[in-house]
């Protein structure tokens, strides 16, 4: 694996650890009451996708059960707004 797929990867993981924190901060109730963590939560799945997308295509091919289009669609979707 390359060194850039690791720093990616690492990006990636810490950015779920934060989605994981804002719901577990305020519970679920609250954070769908809360323009402030949803609006935290949506900029760290463009950034998730942002850095999927840079992942190389050796580490989609080797972790093909990973749906990495998808993440890189939702990014696209939340970023462009398609289909609002």
């Amino acid at each position: 694996m390359e060194h850039r797929d690791i720093q990616l990867l690492k990006k990636i993981l810490s950015e779920c650890k934060d989605i994981i924190r804002y719901v577990n901060e305020v519970g679920e109730k609250h954070f769908f009451e809360n323009e402030v963590y949803q609006r935290a939560t949506a900029m760290s799945l463009l950034n998730i996708g942002e850095h999927a997308n840079a992942l190389t295509g050796d580490l989609w091919t080797e972790y093909k059960d990973i749906q990495w289009r998808k993440i890189v669609d939702l990014r696209n979707i939340a970023a462009h707004g398609y289909g609002e």
